[in-house]
């Protein structure tokens, strides 16, 4: 069991973004319909419960870096576990916005410290090679989450209150995480034991295998790929968190909106195991833009659910899902990739920041502009422009990292 304890890490890293991720998150757009018909809350109110988790979020992310230079990760990843429960726990006995924003405030802390930089820097520390695969099955904890939750919550709602859904998924979070915890230890040293090995160095460079970095981005990059992931936090916070009440303001029923969020969770989870293995066979340049590709019809597709209905909903849902993998899966591998040793936590702290401030930056603008069209389609729209300018700074960015990576291998 010890020799295999990377396989270990890699399911704690798995339920630990269940957690954090996915339940405030990426399954928590099923709660959104039901949000916004509460007395009081309304379609801004809505957005401000998302707007408070995004911003609190970003905050923690801010500080990251000092929380994990006193804290181990397994103490760090304990703490935003307990936070994540505690949220929940609020929004059970919330009866209007202020007990909803607590709840937010509460797991945007848990998301910000237990998230993507904690299970990333965990992937760093027990891997070296192949880590494109590695994330990709890591990050499907919170895309697995959003397949089972927007059901189970729903299923929940309809049979007995909104506070009892809210209820289960806090006590989920406690029950799980007590497993991630028990399980999880910060580096192999911890169990006597040695980071994964890389592949012979030519043998990947052959087969285009991701792996963690050497060198780090040159400054003028870092600030393009800054802008991108502004833009990329933008497409897939929003355009996730808004889906379910998108479908339903252009008439789909609440019960199908449930399930085409369940699709989109789906597609999502398969995707970001299929992104690993798609960047390390093709390399990061090559598959982020073929999931970009992806990302980029579904929201074209986001567009047209009004006149489409439920057919276009659904290829919308399984669209968006794939590519979207790209924000989770993709950023990690970017900034595991695209950073040397010393620079990983600094990096990463900054791209999850630029990821953040796009989400909290756009998020009251879709109920606005749903109060000013009548519906979400334009917010839609205007979030397929940003993926598209996104996906050209990742092309421009990793074709020069390409080829700085190929004149120093000569």
């Amino acid at each position: 069991m010890r020799r295999r304890y990377h396989l270990v890490i890699v399911l704690c890293c798995f339920l630990v973004l269940f957690i954090n991720q996915g339940l405030p998150a990426t399954s928590f757009n099923v709660f959104q319909s039901y949000l916004v018909a509460l007395p009081g809350v309304g379609d801004v109110g809505g957005s401000l419960v998302l707007t408070v988790r995004t911003l609190v979020s970003l905050v923690a992310l801010l500080f990251v870096g000092v929380f994990y230079r006193r804290v181990s990760l397994r103490a760090g990843v304990a703490l935003a576990t307990l936070l994540t429960a505690a949220g929940f726990g609020v929004y059970s006995q919330a009866q209007g916005l202020p007990l909803l924003c607590l709840g937010s405030v509460l797991t945007g802390l848990g998301y910000g410290f237990g998230g993507m930089v904690a299970t990333t820097m965990l992937i760093g520390n027990w891997y070296r090679g192949h880590i494109g695969t590695v994330v990709g099955v890591a990050a499907m904890g919170s895309g697995v989450a959003s397949i089972v939750m927007p059901v189970a919550a729903a299923a929940l709602i309809a049979r007995f209150d909104l506070a009892t859904a809210f209820r289960a998924e806090a006590l989920l979070a406690l029950g799980l995480g007590a497993v991630a915890v028990g399980l999880l230890r910060s580096r192999p040293q911890d169990v006597g034991l040695a980071p994964t090995q890389e592949d012979d160095p030519l043998a990947q460079r052959r087969r285009r295998r991701v792996r963690v970095g050497t060198s780090t981005l040159p400054r003028a990059d870092k600030r393009l790929m800054l802008v991108a992931l502004t833009l990329l936090g933008a497409v897939a916070i929003v355009g996730n968190g808004y889906f379910s009440v998108l479908l339903t303001s252009s008439g789909v029923s609440l019960g199908t909106a449930a399930a085409l969020t369940a699709v989109l969770g789906c597609a999502l989870t398969v995707s970001k195991l299929a992104c690993g293995w798609v960047l390390d066979a093709a390399g990061s340049t090559r598959g982020s833009l073929a999931f970009f590709a992806l990302l980029i019809a579904g929201l074209v597709l986001c567009c047209l659910v009004g006149p489409g209905g439920d057919a276009d909903g659904f290829f919308a849902a399984v669209l968006y899902g794939l590519g979207v993998a790209v924000a989770t899966t993709g950023v990690s591998v970017w900034a595991l990739e695209l950073s040397a040793p010393a620079d990983r936590l600094g990096l990463l702290r900054d791209f999850q920041v630029a990821y953040a401030f796009g989400g909290f930056a756009f998020n009251l603008a879709p109920g606005l502009i749903a109060n000013a069209t009548g519906g979400y389609a334009a917010s839609y729209a205007l979030l397929g422009a940003m993926a598209v300018a996104c996906a050209a700074i990742v092309g421009v960015v990793y074709r020069r990292h390409d080829r700085r990576t190929r004149a120093r291998t000569r």
